[in-house]
């Protein structure tokens, strides 16, 4: 994303989840955050946020996991974002694990930026998520043999998630925030990689947004033969400023509802 579009206002002061950082290797040893819901928490389908979250039974467990993925790397992107940052913290309220992750070359992630490889990083997020053990004051509960993931990623980090969710079987779900379906630098293969994803997805794009305006990203998603939905934030441009807290409900609503319905699946059929 080219000049002052691809940069990012000012991360917000994020303490660190109860869980801090952990390390995880991929082409790379990067660093993220990886969060559980609270343990204590019951939720429901059709609960608002404040109250928990959803199922279509009452359940204290972990629903699935979320991986969200930060933008440029080279504007100010940090897992720490804002965006980022809201839509992890929505998605625990609605009992999702959720691991936010510095790209490679960002923070303490090892490595150098790419432009196109980065969703190497989102792949390899994705597998730490799918296997890592729940924790309990009995000690770690191995996760299911199969978690139910989904990928969430903002601006530069929505076109690394879209080029990463159908080579991962268990991504049931992607959400595209600001897809920047208009940028100069979209690297060639993105939509042809996106096209294999057979789950729900969710585009939530900014009105105003001249990286991806509301009817350019629809237009691409339907060429594609998605299953998708558009979601729009009135009177706001890509940066979303002060939209933040409404767009990490918006994701959170859509992911949790897919996953604990089990109506998702990842890649096409050859």
């Amino acid at each position: 994303m080219t000049g002052a579009s691809v940069g990012s206002p000012q991360a917000e002061d994020v303490p660190n989840g109860p869980d801090g950082r952990i390390f995880f290797s991929g082409d790379h040893r990067l660093e993220g955050i990886l969060e559980w819901p609270d343990p204590g928490v019951r939720w429901k389908l059709g609960d608002p946020p404040s109250a928990g979250f959803t199922s279509g039974v009452s359940s204290p467990g972990v629903l699935g996991g979320v991986v969200v993925a930060h933008p440029h790397s080279l504007h100010g992107g940090t897992m720490a974002h804002p965006v980022v940052y809201r839509v992890a913290q929505s998605c625990r309220q609605r009992g999702l694990a959720t691991l936010r992750f510095n790209f490679r070359g960002v923070g303490a992630s090892e490595g150098h930026f790419s432009g196109t490889e980065e969703y190497r990083d989102v792949e390899a997020a994705a597998v730490f998520l799918r296997d890592e053990p729940v924790p309990s004051e009995a000690g770690p509960t191995p996760c299911p043999p199969a978690r139910p993931l989904a990928l969430a990623g903002y601006s530069f980090g929505s076109l690394m998630a879209a080029r990463a969710a159908a080579e991962i079987r268990a991504v049931q779900a992607l959400a595209l925030v600001g897809f920047a379906v208009s940028w100069d630098e979209l690297p060639d293969d993105t939509f042809k990689r996106l096209a294999e994803f057979r789950g729900p997805v969710l585009a939530v794009c900014a009105e105003n947004d001249d990286l991806g305006y509301p009817d350019e990203v629809e237009r691409v998603l339907g060429e594609l033969g998605l299953d998708f939905r558009i979601s729009v934030v009135e009177r706001a441009g890509h940066f979303l400023e002060g939209r933040q807290r409404e767009v990490g409900e918006r994701v959170a609503g859509f992911l949790s509802e897919v996953l604990a319905s089990g109506r998702g699946s990842g890649r096409r059929p050859a």
